[in-house]
């Protein structure tokens, strides 16, 4: 039993260092969850992404004020939504230089979670229209010819039995 109780608070302190991984395609949003089921009317929560934790989001309980950072370059522009309640942070139409690492903290709660999101781009069949039509013709077509041949085969066959 010790050793179970000791194994599950490794996860946990390994939770805690590396964060929790989450991916996305291209486009679609993502929504990274505080835990949190309120946010203490005291308390101020940060977003902040990347190496240099850059913040790209608060919310300050006390004063009433939600507030929206852009990283320079505008990369999050119009882009994020804080949930006034829990605090969780969603990035609206993903971009994958929105990958990387984000960080929420509390001040009141002392909560501090990481998060390490990954942005996919689409997978792209590489195919033209036209290009998939010939396969699909192709791929009817072959069959139909080995069925049209068998068939004269044995016709022939046939004939020559009777000759």
């Amino acid at each position: 039993m010790k050793k179970i109780s000791l194994f599950f608070m490794f996860v946990f302190f390994l939770e805690g260092v590396f964060g929790e991984s989450v991916s996305v395609m291209k486009g679609d949003s993502v929504t990274l969850n505080t835990g949190l089921s309120e946010i203490q009317k005291d308390d101020v929560l940060e977003w902040r992404f990347g190496a240099e934790r850059l913040r790209i989001a608060r919310i300050n309980k006390a004063a009433g004020t939600t507030t929206y950072d852009d990283v320079p370059g505008g990369n999050f522009k119009d882009r994020l939504k804080l949930d006034v309640q829990t605090g969780s942070l969603t990035i609206m139409n993903s971009r994958t230089t929105d990958s990387g690492e984000y960080e929420v903290t509390t001040t009141f709660t002392s909560l501090k979670k990481t998060f390490s999101v990954t942005v996919s781009a689409a997978p792209d069949s590489g195919l033209s229209p036209g290009g998939i039509a010939g396969i699909v013709v192709t791929v009817l077509l072959i069959p139909a010819a080995a069925a049209g041949g068998y068939y004269y085969c044995q016709r022939t066959k046939r004939q020559e039995l009777y000759t």
